[in-house]
């Protein structure tokens, strides 16, 4: 009785084993070794035959690779904006409200700010701060958070850190879900003045 299989492991018919000898002999036999240091000469003659290959200049001319690269440049830009505005809103509010919150309205604020810039906008900084602080806390009515928003915004022309910090002074430290609305409002209206100072400057 013969239960061996009819073809080894090892045999030519063993499609694996064909792709890992191909790959073994690509690797070991390969005259062409990859120049681990860039700087040296030799390294010029293996990047230009790799350029060669595939020649970038048929897929995009010139116009075409200026505008992706001030693309990528700007999506990059906004995303360090994004985290530098988020890190500095979970050090300044941790305590204060919930990181997912934080992270939210933190989004929320460099949106607007990029709006206003980008559209040359007139908005107040008052109706930023409405704009902002109405998509998290969706069941509050505009024109009261109107009302919230204009003492921090006209006190402005004084140091923004003084009115979050008058602000945060007023706020007990408790859980956020323990807060009242109307502290749960004048909080968040606070963290957003702040993230759009943070984005601003």
């Amino acid at each position: 009785m013969n239960n061996q299989p009819s073809h080894s492991q090892f045999s030519p018919n063993n499609t694996s084993s064909e792709v890992e000898l191909d790959l073994l002999s690509t690797i070991i036999l390969d005259d062409i070794a990859y120049p681990w240091n860039p700087k040296t000469p030799e390294s010029d003659a293996y990047f230009d035959s790799l350029e060669q290959e595939l020649p970038l200049s048929d897929l995009l001319n010139d116009v075409e690779i200026t505008s992706a690269c001030q693309n990528f440049y700007s999506q990059t830009d906004k995303l360090w904006s994004i985290i530098d505005t988020q890190n500095a809103l979970y050090k300044k509010f941790a305590g204060f409200a919930p990181n997912n919150f934080l992270n939210k309205l933190g989004k929320i604020a460099i949106n607007v700010v990029n709006q206003v810039n980008r559209l040359g906008s007139n908005l107040s900084l008052s109706d930023q701060l409405v704009h902002c602080v109405s998509e998290v806390l969706p069941g509050w009515d505009l024109e009261d958070l109107e009302v919230m928003a204009r003492p921090l915004a006209y006190s402005m022309r004084g140091d923004k850190t003084d009115v979050v910090e008058n602000t945060l002074a007023t706020i007990e430290p408790v859980d956020w879900h323990d807060l009242s609305e109307v502290e749960q409002a004048r909080l968040s209206l606070a963290i957003t003045l702040y993230a759009i100072s943070q984005v601003s400057s």
